[in-house]
């Protein structure tokens, strides 16, 4: 499908970016094996740096979890523009038909200026659970407590009421509020965003577009809503939006987090702003660099991968940009493109055979009692990979493996979350699978699942004998729990 309006593209050096320090750049993300996707920079509109960690490419519609956020806040910064919403509207006046008349004094104070600020009533980050069939009614009788206004508590659930709130002011999801601008900054129609039970747009965790579309979104807030000479968002809601309108303490892993918050964007150091995504989804705005960087990925069981991507950019391009173009360097840049065509995911560390293989292929082992409910498992090994067959409380499986590569193809679990969350998708999500030993007797399989939902499971599995014990670690946001836990089982 051909890309609509397209942003120019420019040697970095154009643009006054030298092509090593974002050589470099990339590097470090390389160096620190986390499990990138994708990092895209923009500078004065022009697209200067497209890396994609194979499989990865830009055809890869991206789920951007919390930077989500940000698209919800710039949608209700459209509504007050146009008088449809106005920053004191209090919540429960929308919800007359699912507030329960004695709802708490507390929440009957919140504003729409509070859930913006993530100054809700609520310590817990969200009100909700998958199964719930009604999130409103949920966020009316949750428990409080503190007034609103006062205190920065993360709270995904303030967005999820944003999204109902613009619904029930327009009449239209905050998608579709954002269309017009979509349409102009090249954003396709295929972009959308995952539902909650209840049938309304996800808006705190849920858009899905492609990096490019990201970025394209993201640039646009560096500027602020200027887009080719016409201002396509609210000036004004934009850098109030983007600046510090409550302290947020020192409640996060890195300084840069705690700049403060604003109207669900988070304020940088250097006059800059950013999107934060669980798993390292990220857009990094600097307005006055006219520079804006997007990343994807899912290294949400590395606590410090979000920290790497922050300080290897401070460290390496940051203090190299140059407000001029710079002389080419075509020697630099032709290593550039060298290396951003030669990344992937990296694979689990370790050997990808063992002399035990022999051994262990075809062999099925009978599990104890376990939390996992694992009954079954026998490997089956060839010469790039093989393929794990296991039986749970769900049913027999196969999952197809690499050795030293990624295998890419569905989980072999049907009934997850699809499109609409609680609603099971009755396919197999897509995922990368690969394995590698890490003692003669000890295997490690790494699953990441890039779909709608995106996943990382890693099982350790230990040989002895006519014995095998099983570790398995997921992080998954509502499922894989049937794949977290310790099974032993014994060869038949």
């Amino acid at each position: 499908m051909t890309e609509r309006n397209p942003m120019p593209v420019c040697t970095p050096e154009a643009a006054g970016v030298p092509s090593g320090a974002i050589e470099r750049y990339i590097q470090r993300l390389t160096d620190a094996r986390l499990l990138m996707h994708d990092v895209l920079i923009a500078r004065n509109g022009a697209l200067i740096c497209e890396a994609y960690w194979k499989p990865i490419d830009e055809s890869f519609r991206h789920r951007e979890y919390s930077c989500s956020k940000s698209f919800v806040s710039v949608a209700v910064g459209l509504l007050i523009e146009w008088g449809r919403l106005h920053m004191e509207d209090r919540c429960v006046d929308f919800f007359a038909d699912v507030a329960p008349a004695d709802v708490h004094p507390w929440l009957k104070e919140m504003t729409i200026r509070d859930c913006l600020r993530m100054a809700t009533c609520y310590e817990a980050g969200s009100s909700y659970k998958p199964t719930d069939p009604d999130w409103a009614r949920t966020f009316f009788t949750a428990e409080v407590t503190h007034k609103p206004g006062q205190v920065y508590a993360y709270c995904t659930t303030a967005t999820t009421m944003l999204c109902m709130i613009i619904q029930k002011a327009c009449g239209q999801e905050f998608m579709s509020v954002l269309r017009p601008v979509f349409d102009e900054i090249g954003v396709s129609r295929d972009a959308f965003c995952v539902e909650t039970p209840c049938g309304h747009e996800w808006g705190g965790s849920g858009v899905c577009l492609t990096a490019r579309e990201f970025l394209k979104f993201a640039d646009l807030c560096t500027h602020y809503g200027a887009y080719h000479g016409k201002q396509l968002l609210p000036e004004v809601y934009m850098r109030e939006a983007t600046t510090k309108q409550i302290d947020n303490g020192a409640f996060h892993a890195h300084a840069d987090e705690d700049e403060g918050y604003g109207y669900q964007f988070w304020p940088m150091r250097n006059g800059g702003f950013a999107m934060h995504g669980m798993g390292g989804q990220f857009a990094l705005c600097l307005p006055d660099k006219s520079l804006t960087l997007i990343t994807n990925a899912y290294d949400e069981l590395n606590a410090h991968a979000l920290c790497t991507v922050f300080d290897a950019f401070w460290e390496e391009i940051d203090p190299n940009l140059s407000s001029a173009p710079l002389p080419e360097e075509p020697a630099a840049h032709a290593r550039l493109t060298a290396r951003t065509n030669q990344l992937s995911i990296p694979t689990p560390p370790g050997n990808p055979h063992s002399a035990i293989e022999s051994a262990v292929s075809g062999r099925t082992y009978e599990m104890a009692e376990n939390r996992l409910g694992m009954k079954t498992l026998r490997f089956d090994f060839t010469e790039d990979g093989g393929t794990l067959t296991y039986e749970n409380a769900s049913g027999v499986h196969t999952l197809p493996f690499g050795a030293g590569h990624y295998h890419r193809g569905p989980f072999p679990e049907t009934e997850y979350y699809g499109r609409r969350i609680g609603t099971p998708c009755h396919r197999g999500y897509d995922s990368l699978t690969a394995v590698a030993w890490r003692l003669p007797n000890e295997l490690m399989l790494y699953t990441q699942i890039i779909d709608i939902h995106l996943a990382n499971l890693r099982i350790a599995f230990a040989f002895e004998s006519d014995s095998v014990t099983l570790n398995a670690r997921k992080h998954a946001e509502w499922f894989l729990t049937d794949y977290e836990g310790f099974a032993t089982g014994t060869a038949r």
